[in-house]
């Protein structure tokens, strides 16, 4: 049960102007060596309103995205997790950052009513093309980030589990680095899967969006923020599978604030 959904914790990996990926980089979940599963997905965000440091202004945008990713398993417990995002924003379109990460299992334990197992992930995620920073059509910072993480995970024999996992950010300057903590319950059967999940950010240091002193370039932009989330997923065939996902922006800053929807289908094969 647990190789059928071990990459649909990440899914609706929601790529949006200036931040990027929601929910965690990785999962608690193992493929298996050989295993392999392909996500091809999409989605709009419909943001209304921005915050320029600590205030809401009205600015409307509606952000486009697709993404490609890969989830491998090396070995039983080694998974290797490539993505490749594509952001369309104001009629600007790029590939955006691309990311590969290795998670590695350091610890396994049986439990009378469960699994719990902590894990360490490690990746680097930098711009694929020179796209667009400034604006309201910005893309990205186009940020080379190093990412460290562990990665806690129960799952109950009845199918439910709960990730929670931390990271540190070491980014490229002039963007601040920046701290980042997910929390994700749910649960995984042989007919669908469901999660909800919160997502956090905070940057250490940075600038804001029409602050003093104000930013030579939005690479400089501190983006902190609280999203909440859920995502649905159900098999169609034995190898093929779709997901429904949204999201939304509770506070944050200097970040835009809208509902997030995402669709994709996932394609897996041994």
């Amino acid at each position: 049960m647990h190789k059928q959904f071990c990459s649909i914790l990440i899914l609706v990996l929601s790529t949006i102007a200036i931040n990027s990926y929601s929910q965690g980089r990785v999962d608690g979940f193992y493929k298996g060596k050989g295993n392999t599963e392909i996500v091809l997905g999409g989605g709009t965000e419909f943001a209304k309103r921005y915050f320029a440091g600590n205030d809401k202004i009205s600015v409307s945008r509606t952000i486009y995205n697709a993404n490609i990713f890969i989830a491998a398993g090396l070995f039983n417990k080694l998974d290797l997790y490539l993505s490749t995002p594509y952001v369309s924003i104001n009629k600007t379109g790029s590939i955006q950052d691309g990311s590969a990460f290795l998670k590695a299992e350091a610890l396994h334990r049986k439990l009378s009513h469960g699994e719990l197992s902590i894990s360490m992930a490690l990746g680097f995620s930098g711009n694929l093309a020179n796209y667009q920073t400034e604006g309201l059509s910005a893309i990205g910072q186009q940020a080379k980030v190093l990412d460290i993480r562990p990665v806690v995970h129960y799952f109950s024999k009845g199918g439910w589990f709960g990730t929670l996992q931390f990271a540190y950010g070491y980014k490229s300057d002039p963007v601040p680095d920046c701290i980042n903590g997910s929390l994700k319950i749910g649960r995984a059967t042989s007919k669908l899967y469901f999660d909800v999940w919160y997502d956090h950010q905070t940057c250490l240091g940075g600038l804001d969006y029409r602050g003093t002193p104000a930013p030579s370039t939005f690479k400089e932009l501190r983006v902190n923020y609280h999203k909440l989330g859920a995502t649905f997923y159900s098999p169609i065939f034995e190898r093929l599978g779709a997901f429904a996902g949204t999201s939304y922006v509770i506070t944050g800053r200097n970040i835009g604030q809208g509902i997030n929807v995402n669709i994709g289908l996932v394609l897996k094969s041994n």
